[in-house]
């Protein structure tokens, strides 16, 4: 069956007056369910953040279109013309303002996620933005259509992500702190949405959730010196500068990008920038620190009464939107998210939110609750990881139909036993050491586990090593005993006979050697008991198969007697 349109999930409701964070369980079991859907296992989530009304959801909404073009749609069997492939009209001043084909490929006008107007009977098919002034998006939300492209050689799932205005005049500055701290912790790619150009202002306002996640960080064992650590918490920091008003009318995509660098410097650069302090925090926590400006898209786009008619949009708009969009989703810039170093998955991705959401629960950060959502979420990535080596290991030395020796089957476990757990030390960088030593002993009990599952699945295996050979030894049973029967019905007299009783006698003496000599080579190489157990189950798998022929042809007799007359 169809599935159905992908529509914002809101994951995440912060109730302002009991001053609380709600977790939306049913939207996030049906965002695992697309993930587990989409079929790869790590999960890349960009995720965009910003003052109130500096137009987040419109920027996604492109995103969408970008993405629904280009990216692979995971859920590609959905209602609606555009999932089944039907040609869009392209209007004719697509061409002449140079607006991208992703833009408009299915309408010339940006009413997906439009509220108010005439789309506010219908359900709307995009992240939720107005004109004007009023406010839209409240709480988290994610896209429930999960979205393919790749990191290097590797494809992997891609969500995208919205969330509330945070800094708004509604907010206190622990729930802002709180929308940040979850955005942070969710996305590999943090789009931090400015107005006209980066301000110290902005700055501060990470620092005040960042410089306390450092805190707590740095209140763990083994993260006690954050500048020497390689491995950063938190991964890509964007900052995204909107209504650029310094792009020269003739600027190119490389003129402009060294415009933007350079406004980035003005922050970053130690030679420059007199806020040293800000800088160390922000390189320690962040991976990296890139910046995007964007021109302003048009005057008209502010008004209360546009429509979403794209066609208002200024041409060096679309310049820039097509060049920050192939960027960002590119092969060399798009990442997968990582927890202190280790991927989060699809089968991870729901318990890793739900720590991260529990850990603000008051909507106000606490670095204690914050440093032991990220040690919990550490390990459990962790254990998946280690889990996931094991299975893949034994599948690679095992292979899908291949059974092994019982002896070379617990030395092959042994082995691959001890590397999972070695990798699970070497995933598990943060936490205190009893916390960490708790979960490597859950992790031996999954191991015993998954070993018990492989090693059951191993035995059938060697039970049915001959299976194979049940249809060809039956033929080979029927064609000795019709030999035999025909030794004393007609061979003596008619040379037809025998010759077919020589044919037949060819035939089951190669089938029973070839039998014998499979059965020698499991017992040279598996020992007798294994040997007798396979041939034992081939006489089964013989018997269980002649006597369905049997109750055929007794059932096909039966119905031509009841239709004689």
């Amino acid at each position: 069956p169809p599935l159905p349109r992908g529509r914002p999930l809101q994951i995440v409701k912060i109730d302002i007056e009991s001053n609380s964070v709600i977790l939306g369980e049913e939207e996030i079991q049906e965002l695992e369910r697309a993930l587990k859907r989409s079929g790869h296992d790590k999960v890349a989530v960009v995720g965009v953040m910003g003052a109130f009304r500096t137009g987040k959801s419109f920027l996604l909404d492109l995103m969408l279109r970008y993405m629904k073009e280009k990216g692979q749609g995971a859920d590609a069997k959905v209602d609606g013309a555009e999932a089944d492939g039907e040609e869009c009209p392209v209007p004719d001043w697509v061409v002449e303002r140079g607006v991208p084909a992703w833009a408009v490929k299915c309408g010339d006008s940006l009413v997906e996620g439009r509220a108010g107007l005439d789309t506010e009977a219908k359900e709307l098919n995009g992240f939720q933005w107005r004109p004007g002034m009023e406010k839209c998006t409240e709480g988290v939300w994610i896209w429930s259509e999960v979205f393919t492209a790749k990191e290097g050689d590797e494809e992997v799932a891609v969500l995208l992500m919205d969330t509330q205005g945070a800094w708004d005049a509604r907010m206190t500055k622990e729930q802002s702190a709180t929308v940040f701290g979850l955005t942070t912790l969710l996305a590999s790619r943090l789009v931090y949405n400015v107005s006209k150009q980066i301000q110290q202002d902005k700055i501060d306002n990470l620092l005040y959730f960042t410089e306390f996640a450092q805190a707590a960080l740095r209140s763990k064992n083994g993260f006690a010196s954050l500048e020497n650590q390689q491995v950063r918490p938190f991964q890509t920091l964007e900052f995204l500068v909107r209504d650029w008003p310094h792009y020269p009318e003739s600027v190119t995509i490389d003129s402009g990008r060294t415009m933007m660098n350079d406004h980035l410097g003005q922050y970053i650069d130690k030679k420059v920038s007199e806020d040293t302090q800000s800088i160390d925090t922000l390189q320690q926590m962040f991976s990296k620190l890139d910046i995007w400006c964007l021109p302003h898209p048009s005057l008209v786009i502010e008004r209360e009464s546009w429509n979403g008619d794209l066609q208002v949009i200024e041409p060096q708009f679309w310049k820039f939107i097509d060049k920050y969009l192939d960027k960002i989703f590119s092969p060399s810039e798009l990442q997968a998210k990582t927890t202190m170093g280790t991927p989060l998955t699809v089968d991870t991705f729901a318990n890793v939110l739900r720590e991260f959401v529990f850990a603000f629960k008051n909507a106000s950060p606490k670095a204690q609750s914050f440093a032991e959502a990220m040690e919990t979420s550490n390990s459990l990535l962790a254990r998946d990881s280690a889990l996931k080596f094991l299975k893949n290991s034994m599948k690679e030395q095992v292979g899908e139909t291949q059974a092994l020796a019982p002896a070379e089957f617990e030395k092959l476990a042994l082995v691959v036993a001890e590397k999972a757990e070695a990798e699970f030390r070497t995933k598990a960088i943060y936490g205190n050491e009893d916390n960490i030593q708790r979960v490597a002993l859950e992790l031996k009990g999954d191991v015993k586990t998954e070993i018990e599952r492989l090693r059951e699945e191993n035995q059938r295996k060697l039970e049915a090593s001959l299976n194979g050979l049940s249809d060809v030894s039956l033929a080979a049973v029927a064609g000795f005993g019709f030999d035999k029967v025909s030794d004393f019905t007609c061979d003596w007299w008619s040379p037809f006979c025998r010759d077919i009783s020589g044919d037949l006698a060819f035939g089951y003496t190669g089938v029973l050697l070839y039998v014998a000599f499979s059965v020698f080579s499991i017992n040279s190489k598996r020992g007798q008991l294994d040997a007798t157990v396979a041939a034992i189950e081939l006489g089964k798998a013989m018997t269980k198969k002649a006597s369905k022929l049997l109750s055929g042809a007794k059932t096909d007799l039966g119905k031509k007697d009841e239709g004689k007359p």
